[in-house]
Protein backbone atom coordinates (compact mmCIF):
# COMPACT_ATOMS: atom_id res chain seq x y z
CA UNK A 1 0.00 0.00 0.00
CA UNK A 2 1.46 3.35 -1.21
CA UNK A 3 2.58 5.55 1.91
CA UNK A 4 0.23 9.00 1.94
CA UNK A 5 3.52 11.23 1.31
CA UNK A 6 4.76 8.88 -1.51
CA UNK A 7 1.43 9.66 -3.29
CA UNK A 8 2.10 11.83 -6.33
CA UNK A 9 0.12 15.01 -5.98
CA UNK A 10 -2.63 16.08 -8.34
CA UNK A 11 -1.12 19.55 -9.14
CA UNK A 12 1.87 17.82 -10.45
CA UNK A 13 0.02 15.87 -12.85
CA UNK A 14 -0.79 16.85 -16.77
CA UNK A 15 -4.40 18.30 -16.60
CA UNK A 16 -6.20 15.48 -18.58
CA UNK A 17 -4.02 12.94 -15.80
CA UNK A 18 -4.91 15.16 -13.15
CA UNK A 19 -9.01 14.95 -14.16
CA UNK A 20 -8.89 11.41 -14.36
CA UNK A 21 -7.68 10.85 -11.31
CA UNK A 22 -10.13 13.13 -9.49
CA UNK A 23 -12.94 11.60 -10.93
CA UNK A 24 -11.63 8.37 -10.43
CA UNK A 25 -11.16 8.42 -6.72
CA UNK A 26 -14.39 10.15 -6.28
CA UNK A 27 -16.09 6.83 -7.68
CA UNK A 28 -13.85 4.53 -5.67
CA UNK A 29 -14.80 3.13 -2.46
CA UNK A 30 -12.65 5.04 0.77
CA UNK A 31 -11.01 2.23 3.18
CA UNK A 32 -12.24 2.69 6.67
CA UNK A 33 -11.26 0.02 8.56
CA UNK A 34 -10.31 -3.85 8.15
CA UNK A 35 -12.94 -5.47 5.76
CA UNK A 36 -14.90 -1.94 5.99
CA UNK A 37 -15.54 0.58 3.00
CA UNK A 38 -17.01 3.59 2.56
CA UNK A 39 -19.41 5.17 -0.61
CA UNK A 40 -21.90 7.35 -1.62
CA UNK A 41 -24.51 4.83 -0.77
CA UNK A 42 -23.25 4.39 2.81
CA UNK A 43 -21.05 1.31 4.19
CA UNK A 44 -19.96 -1.98 3.28
CA UNK A 45 -18.30 -4.77 5.20
CA UNK A 46 -16.80 -7.94 3.13
CA UNK A 47 -15.51 -11.16 4.37
CA UNK A 48 -13.77 -13.78 2.43
CA UNK A 49 -13.59 -17.56 3.22
CA UNK A 50 -11.91 -20.39 0.86
CA UNK A 51 -12.59 -18.05 -2.03
CA UNK A 52 -15.99 -17.33 -0.83
CA UNK A 53 -17.48 -13.39 -0.49
CA UNK A 54 -19.88 -11.65 0.99
CA UNK A 55 -20.79 -8.35 1.43
CA UNK A 56 -23.15 -6.82 3.75
CA UNK A 57 -24.32 -2.86 3.63
CA UNK A 58 -25.87 -0.46 6.18
CA UNK A 59 -26.86 3.05 6.50
CA UNK A 60 -24.45 6.35 6.40
CA UNK A 61 -23.90 6.68 10.44
CA UNK A 62 -23.87 3.27 11.52
CA UNK A 63 -21.43 2.64 14.06
CA UNK A 64 -17.94 0.50 13.23
CA UNK A 65 -18.21 -0.95 16.35
CA UNK A 66 -21.76 -2.48 15.25
CA UNK A 67 -20.38 -2.97 11.74
CA UNK A 68 -17.55 -4.96 12.60
CA UNK A 69 -19.66 -7.13 15.37
CA UNK A 70 -22.24 -8.16 12.21
CA UNK A 71 -18.85 -8.89 9.66
CA UNK A 72 -17.40 -11.59 13.09
CA UNK A 73 -20.88 -13.16 12.62
CA UNK A 74 -20.64 -13.42 9.33
CA UNK A 75 -17.60 -14.70 9.36
CA UNK A 76 -17.98 -17.35 11.85
CA UNK A 77 -21.40 -18.34 9.87
CA UNK A 78 -19.57 -18.96 6.87
CA UNK A 79 -16.58 -20.39 8.02
CA UNK A 80 -19.31 -23.08 9.51
CA UNK A 81 -21.10 -23.33 6.53
CA UNK A 82 -19.04 -26.07 3.68
CA UNK A 83 -19.12 -24.81 0.34
CA UNK A 84 -22.04 -25.22 -1.75
CA UNK A 85 -21.63 -27.73 -4.89
CA UNK A 86 -21.44 -25.64 -8.27
CA UNK A 87 -24.50 -26.94 -9.22
CA UNK A 88 -26.24 -25.74 -5.82
CA UNK A 89 -24.83 -21.93 -5.81
CA UNK A 90 -26.91 -19.26 -7.38
CA UNK A 91 -29.94 -20.90 -6.92
CA UNK A 92 -32.86 -18.63 -4.98
CA UNK A 93 -32.88 -20.27 -2.10
CA UNK A 94 -28.58 -19.89 -2.06
CA UNK A 95 -29.51 -16.32 -3.10
CA UNK A 96 -32.31 -15.29 -0.27
CA UNK A 97 -29.31 -15.78 2.56
CA UNK A 98 -27.08 -13.15 0.83
CA UNK A 99 -30.12 -11.33 -0.17
CA UNK A 100 -30.87 -10.68 3.42
CA UNK A 101 -27.50 -10.52 4.38
CA UNK A 102 -26.87 -7.73 2.25
CA UNK A 103 -30.20 -5.62 3.03
CA UNK A 104 -31.18 -6.35 6.68
CA UNK A 105 -30.01 -2.89 8.26
CA UNK A 106 -31.94 -1.33 5.68
CA UNK A 107 -35.40 -3.01 5.57
CA UNK A 108 -37.71 -4.97 8.08
CA UNK A 109 -36.10 -8.32 7.63
CA UNK A 110 -38.86 -9.84 9.25
CA UNK A 111 -41.16 -8.71 5.91
CA UNK A 112 -38.80 -8.95 3.46
CA UNK A 113 -37.59 -12.35 5.42
CA UNK A 114 -41.42 -13.54 4.58
CA UNK A 115 -41.91 -11.89 1.82
CA UNK A 116 -39.01 -14.05 -0.20
CA UNK A 117 -39.78 -17.06 1.97
CA UNK A 118 -43.27 -17.96 0.20
CA UNK A 119 -41.55 -18.44 -3.13
CA UNK A 120 -38.75 -20.93 -2.30
CA UNK A 121 -41.46 -23.80 -1.65
CA UNK A 122 -41.94 -23.90 -5.38
CA UNK A 123 -38.73 -22.04 -6.76
CA UNK A 124 -36.35 -22.05 -4.17
CA UNK A 125 -34.44 -24.91 -6.40
CA UNK A 126 -34.06 -22.87 -9.36
CA UNK A 127 -31.37 -20.53 -10.46
CA UNK A 128 -32.38 -17.37 -9.38
CA UNK A 129 -31.10 -15.96 -13.24
CA UNK A 130 -33.37 -18.70 -14.98
CA UNK A 131 -36.43 -17.58 -13.08
CA UNK A 132 -37.70 -15.66 -16.09
CA UNK A 133 -37.71 -18.39 -18.34
CA UNK A 134 -40.48 -19.67 -15.73
CA UNK A 135 -42.67 -16.85 -15.70
CA UNK A 136 -45.60 -18.28 -16.35
CA UNK A 137 -45.49 -20.62 -13.68
CA UNK A 138 -44.48 -17.77 -11.40
CA UNK A 139 -47.30 -15.69 -12.81
CA UNK A 140 -49.74 -18.44 -11.96
CA UNK A 141 -48.42 -18.36 -8.56
CA UNK A 142 -48.87 -14.47 -8.42
CA UNK A 143 -52.95 -15.20 -9.57
CA UNK A 144 -53.13 -18.09 -6.76
CA UNK A 145 -52.37 -16.06 -4.02
CA UNK A 146 -54.66 -12.58 -5.40
CA UNK A 147 -57.63 -15.14 -5.18
CA UNK A 148 -56.66 -15.48 -1.20
CA UNK A 149 -55.06 -12.64 -0.31
CA UNK A 150 -55.17 -8.66 -0.82
CA UNK A 151 -53.91 -6.75 -4.49
CA UNK A 152 -50.82 -4.99 -1.85
CA UNK A 153 -49.74 -8.16 -0.18
CA UNK A 154 -49.00 -10.12 -3.60
CA UNK A 155 -47.54 -6.95 -4.65
CA UNK A 156 -44.74 -6.50 -1.91
CA UNK A 157 -43.93 -10.59 -2.78
CA UNK A 158 -43.45 -9.56 -6.38
CA UNK A 159 -41.53 -6.64 -5.73
CA UNK A 160 -39.69 -8.33 -2.85
CA UNK A 161 -38.49 -10.71 -5.77
CA UNK A 162 -37.05 -8.88 -8.32
CA UNK A 163 -35.49 -6.36 -5.51
CA UNK A 164 -33.19 -9.76 -4.95
CA UNK A 165 -32.05 -9.51 -8.20
CA UNK A 166 -31.79 -6.21 -8.57
CA UNK A 167 -29.52 -6.22 -5.66
CA UNK A 168 -27.60 -9.52 -5.96
CA UNK A 169 -27.50 -9.19 -10.46
CA UNK A 170 -28.03 -5.49 -10.65
CA UNK A 171 -30.86 -3.68 -12.68
CA UNK A 172 -30.36 -5.19 -16.14
CA UNK A 173 -31.32 -8.73 -15.00
CA UNK A 174 -34.22 -7.41 -12.76
CA UNK A 175 -35.40 -5.25 -16.12
CA UNK A 176 -35.95 -9.49 -17.08
CA UNK A 177 -38.66 -9.60 -14.69
CA UNK A 178 -40.79 -7.09 -16.29
CA UNK A 179 -43.49 -9.76 -17.37
CA UNK A 180 -44.09 -10.61 -13.70
CA UNK A 181 -47.81 -9.42 -12.85
CA UNK A 182 -48.61 -6.58 -11.03
CA UNK A 183 -52.09 -6.10 -9.68
CA UNK A 184 -53.93 -2.69 -9.27
CA UNK A 185 -54.44 -1.95 -5.40
CA UNK A 186 -57.69 -2.29 -3.86
CA UNK A 187 -59.26 1.11 -3.25
CA UNK A 188 -59.16 1.91 0.18
CA UNK A 189 -62.41 2.08 2.21
CA UNK A 190 -63.48 4.57 3.72
CA UNK A 191 -62.69 4.40 7.70
CA UNK A 192 -64.66 7.21 9.27
CA UNK A 193 -66.76 7.31 11.89
CA UNK A 194 -69.66 9.78 13.46
CA UNK A 195 -67.42 13.08 15.38
CA UNK A 196 -69.54 12.96 18.31
CA UNK A 197 -68.39 9.81 18.61
CA UNK A 198 -64.94 10.86 18.52
CA UNK A 199 -65.69 13.95 20.87
CA UNK A 200 -67.18 11.11 23.21
CA UNK A 201 -63.73 9.25 23.60
CA UNK A 202 -61.03 12.25 23.16
CA UNK A 203 -62.78 13.75 26.62
CA UNK A 204 -61.79 11.05 28.13
CA UNK A 205 -58.03 11.56 27.50
CA UNK A 206 -56.17 12.49 30.80
CA UNK A 207 -55.61 16.50 29.88
CA UNK A 208 -52.02 16.15 31.62
CA UNK A 209 -50.80 14.31 28.39
CA UNK A 210 -49.77 15.54 25.11
CA UNK A 211 -51.85 13.41 23.55
CA UNK A 212 -55.11 14.80 24.33
CA UNK A 213 -54.10 18.72 22.78
CA UNK A 214 -52.66 16.98 19.73
CA UNK A 215 -55.46 14.56 18.85
CA UNK A 216 -58.15 17.48 19.49
CA UNK A 217 -56.22 19.46 17.14
CA UNK A 218 -56.37 16.74 14.86
CA UNK A 219 -60.48 16.10 15.55
CA UNK A 220 -60.68 20.46 14.10
CA UNK A 221 -58.19 20.80 11.68
CA UNK A 222 -57.46 17.31 9.70
CA UNK A 223 -53.67 17.22 10.17
CA UNK A 224 -51.78 14.20 9.35
CA UNK A 225 -49.31 13.14 12.53
CA UNK A 226 -46.56 13.83 10.64
CA UNK A 227 -47.68 17.43 9.63
CA UNK A 228 -48.45 17.96 13.35
CA UNK A 229 -45.16 17.22 14.34
CA UNK A 230 -43.67 19.62 11.60
CA UNK A 231 -45.19 22.79 13.19
CA UNK A 232 -43.95 25.67 14.92
CA UNK A 233 -45.07 28.34 17.63
CA UNK A 234 -44.72 30.75 14.26
CA UNK A 235 -46.94 28.56 12.33
CA UNK A 236 -49.97 29.14 14.65
CA UNK A 237 -51.71 32.89 13.67
CA UNK A 238 -53.95 33.15 16.79
CA UNK A 239 -54.00 37.02 16.14
CA UNK A 240 -55.02 37.14 12.84
CA UNK A 241 -58.56 38.61 11.84
CA UNK A 242 -59.19 35.16 10.49
CA UNK A 243 -57.38 33.02 13.50
CA UNK A 244 -55.36 30.29 11.41
CA UNK A 245 -52.81 27.40 11.62
CA UNK A 246 -50.35 27.14 8.47
CA UNK A 247 -50.09 23.36 8.08
CA UNK A 248 -46.81 22.33 6.43
CA UNK A 249 -47.67 19.83 3.39
CA UNK A 250 -45.14 16.60 3.24
CA UNK A 251 -46.09 16.68 -0.37
CA UNK A 252 -44.78 19.53 -2.70
CA UNK A 253 -43.91 21.80 -0.10
CA UNK A 254 -47.08 23.38 -0.15
CA UNK A 255 -48.32 25.15 3.08
CA UNK A 256 -52.03 25.15 3.90
CA UNK A 257 -53.80 27.85 5.53
CA UNK A 258 -56.91 26.27 8.21
CA UNK A 259 -58.96 27.86 10.20
CA UNK A 260 -59.62 27.81 13.95
CA UNK A 261 -63.10 28.36 14.94
CA UNK A 262 -63.74 28.80 18.81
CA UNK A 263 -63.58 25.08 19.88
CA UNK A 264 -60.48 24.90 17.55
CA UNK A 265 -58.56 28.24 18.93
CA UNK A 266 -58.79 26.55 22.49
CA UNK A 267 -57.68 23.44 21.78
CA UNK A 268 -54.52 25.57 19.60
CA UNK A 269 -53.76 27.14 23.15
CA UNK A 270 -53.58 23.81 24.83
CA UNK A 271 -51.39 22.43 22.13
CA UNK A 272 -48.69 25.46 22.64
CA UNK A 273 -49.35 25.28 26.53
CA UNK A 274 -48.74 21.82 26.94
CA UNK A 275 -45.63 22.16 24.51
CA UNK A 276 -46.70 19.34 22.13
CA UNK A 277 -44.61 20.35 19.26
CA UNK A 278 -42.41 17.60 17.81
CA UNK A 279 -42.78 14.26 16.13
CA UNK A 280 -45.15 11.48 18.05
CA UNK A 281 -45.88 7.98 17.94
CA UNK A 282 -49.12 6.89 16.39
CA UNK A 283 -49.16 2.97 17.66
CA UNK A 284 -49.10 4.58 21.41
CA UNK A 285 -51.46 6.89 20.79
CA UNK A 286 -53.88 4.31 19.71
CA UNK A 287 -53.50 2.84 22.51
CA UNK A 288 -54.59 5.75 25.45
CA UNK A 289 -57.34 6.00 22.87
CA UNK A 290 -58.36 2.21 23.31
CA UNK A 291 -58.48 3.02 26.97
CA UNK A 292 -60.01 6.52 26.03
CA UNK A 293 -62.98 4.14 23.99
CA UNK A 294 -63.22 1.76 26.94
CA UNK A 295 -64.24 4.40 29.59
CA UNK A 296 -66.14 5.90 27.24
CA UNK A 297 -67.89 2.69 26.36
CA UNK A 298 -67.52 3.67 23.30
CA UNK A 299 -66.02 1.41 20.01
CA UNK A 300 -62.49 2.15 20.02
CA UNK A 301 -60.37 3.84 16.53
CA UNK A 302 -57.52 4.75 15.41
CA UNK A 303 -55.45 8.55 15.03
CA UNK A 304 -56.25 8.07 11.44
CA UNK A 305 -59.98 7.70 11.84
CA UNK A 306 -60.15 10.97 13.75
CA UNK A 307 -58.49 12.38 10.14
CA UNK A 308 -61.05 10.54 8.21
CA UNK A 309 -64.21 11.70 10.31
CA UNK A 310 -63.00 15.40 9.53
CA UNK A 311 -62.83 15.05 5.70
CA UNK A 312 -66.30 13.13 5.85
CA UNK A 313 -68.15 15.76 7.88
CA UNK A 314 -66.91 18.56 5.89
CA UNK A 315 -68.29 16.88 2.91
CA UNK A 316 -71.52 15.71 4.55
CA UNK A 317 -72.04 19.34 5.25
CA UNK A 318 -71.79 20.27 1.95
CA UNK A 319 -68.42 21.27 1.51
CA UNK A 320 -66.34 21.66 -1.61
CA UNK A 321 -64.49 18.75 -2.51
CA UNK A 322 -61.64 21.55 -4.06
CA UNK A 323 -61.49 23.03 -0.29
CA UNK A 324 -61.40 20.03 1.57
CA UNK A 325 -58.70 18.24 -0.30
CA UNK A 326 -56.76 21.42 0.15
CA UNK A 327 -57.24 21.67 4.01
CA UNK A 328 -56.45 17.79 4.61
CA UNK A 329 -53.44 17.80 2.02
CA UNK A 330 -54.65 15.14 -0.25
CA UNK A 331 -52.98 16.19 -3.84
CA UNK A 332 -55.52 13.58 -5.24
CA UNK A 333 -58.90 14.16 -5.22
CA UNK A 334 -59.85 10.64 -5.58
CA UNK A 335 -57.89 10.05 -2.43
CA UNK A 336 -60.30 12.70 -1.28
CA UNK A 337 -63.66 11.23 -2.37
CA UNK A 338 -62.85 7.70 -0.43
CA UNK A 339 -62.88 9.82 2.75
CA UNK A 340 -66.07 11.66 2.41
CA UNK A 341 -68.10 9.37 -0.30
CA UNK A 342 -71.03 11.56 -1.99
CA UNK A 343 -74.47 10.61 -0.41
CA UNK A 344 -77.56 10.75 -1.92
CA UNK A 345 -79.53 13.31 0.38
CA UNK A 346 -76.92 15.55 0.32
CA UNK A 347 -77.36 15.21 -3.38
CA UNK A 348 -81.13 16.08 -2.95
CA UNK A 349 -80.74 19.14 -0.83
CA UNK A 350 -77.97 20.77 -3.53
CA UNK A 351 -80.70 20.11 -6.50
CA UNK A 352 -82.89 21.30 -3.89
CA UNK A 353 -81.12 24.89 -3.32
CA UNK A 354 -80.70 24.97 -6.85
CA UNK A 355 -84.34 25.12 -7.24
CA UNK A 356 -84.73 27.17 -4.40
CA UNK A 357 -82.40 29.95 -6.12
CA UNK A 358 -84.14 29.64 -9.48
CA UNK A 359 -87.46 29.98 -8.04
CA UNK A 360 -86.43 33.26 -6.12
CA UNK A 361 -84.55 34.76 -9.03
CA UNK A 362 -87.73 34.24 -11.54
CA UNK A 363 -90.02 37.61 -12.24
CA UNK A 364 -93.08 38.37 -10.39
CA UNK A 365 -96.00 37.29 -13.35
CA UNK A 366 -97.85 40.62 -14.68
CA UNK A 367 -101.30 40.38 -13.22
CA UNK A 368 -102.60 42.20 -16.51
CA UNK A 369 -100.71 39.91 -18.98
CA UNK A 370 -103.26 37.90 -21.73
CA UNK A 371 -105.87 40.72 -20.60
CA UNK A 372 -107.22 42.95 -23.73
CA UNK A 373 -108.58 46.17 -22.85
CA UNK A 374 -111.32 47.57 -23.65
CA UNK A 375 -112.15 50.13 -25.64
Amino acid sequence: MTHPRCAPKLEHLPKGARDAAGNGSAKRRKRVSEGIYEDRYGLAATVKVNGRQQEIRFPPGTSLRKIQAERNRMKAAMQATPARRAGEQHTLADDTDRYLEQVGPLVSLVNRRREIGVWLPKFGHLRTLSLPNHVNALNAQLREWRAQLAASTVNHRRNALTNLVNVLYGPRAAAEFVELTSFRPDPPKPRWIDREHVADVLKQLRPSTKTAPRLWLMHWTGMRPSQMGRLTAEDFRLHEPIPFVAVPRGKRGKIAKVPLIAEALSTAHAFIDANAFGKWSCPSANKMLQAAAERAGRAPFTVYQIRHSFAAALRRTGTDLADISNMVGHTNKEITETYAPPELEKHREAIQRLRDSETSMAPTPDPHRGLRLVR
